[in-house]
């Protein structure tokens, strides 16, 4: 209890701005390596869905980019980064993008891959060629997944950017290291809930955008 304590009341450490002004920051490198991810992740998703790319090798050979990929943690990723750009936004941003590649082209193929195929074979029969089928057939059925998986993406990406920024990566976290270090718990505990208000928002986006789309 005496330890709990510490963390409470939650204070902004007379640092309201500058812990607004990081957050923003890691909620930009969270958008920014969510979009650049999505721009890159959705064709490597689409190569490798087996019901889209008839050819078992190029969705096989997509397939193991992807597990590559997803193989190589974040935080690696943001050391290689801030070695190669330095400290900043930038590293985060780009660790991210690459990690975000990995998960979303996973689930993205996995999404088409679970789409209706009877659908599908009735337009076959009906003589519309692949690239309609998968417009009007496969990526329709998939739509709302996307977007569920893109805002979940999001929502991972803007804790993975608090992380990252212990490592220098930009962002909130490194305020959140210093906080720690120096023993102002109550910063930290001020730092948690801006957090989970942020998540908390993206998650209300999400369920509206689900809906909309639907």
């Amino acid at each position: 209890p005496r330890t709990l304590a510490l963390f409470f009341p939650p204070s902004t450490g007379g640092a309201l701005d500058t812990l607004l002004e990081q957050l923003l920051v890691t909620i930009q490198i969270a958008l920014a390596a969510t979009t650049l991810g999505a721009v890159l992740a959705i064709p490597i998703g689409v190569l490798a869905a087996r019901n889209v790319v008839a050819n078992r090798w190029v969705h096989s050979l997509f397939r193991v980019i992807i597990v590559v990929v997803r193989g190589i943690p974040e935080l690696i990723l943001a050391i290689i980064f801030v070695v190669i750009s330095g400290l900043g936004g930038v590293a985060g941003t780009l660790a991210l993008a690459v990690g975000a590649v990995g998960l979303l082209s996973k689930l993205v193929a996995d999404s088409l891959e679970e789409t209706d195929t009877d659908v599908q074979d009735a337009l076959r029969a009906a003589g519309a060629t692949e690239s309609q089928i998968f417009f009007s057939a496969t990526l329709r059925q998939a739509a709302p997944a996307f977007v569920a998986h893109t805002m979940y993406l999001l929502d991972t990406n803007i804790r993975s950017a608090t992380l990252l920024g212990v490592v220098g990566a930009g962002g909130v976290g490194f305020l959140l290291l210093n906080a720690s270090r120096i023993n102002q718990f109550d910063v930290v505990t001020m730092i948690l809930i801006l957090m989970v208000a942020v998540v908390l928002v993206v998650e209300a986006l999400s369920m509206w955008l689900r809906r909309t789309v639907r």
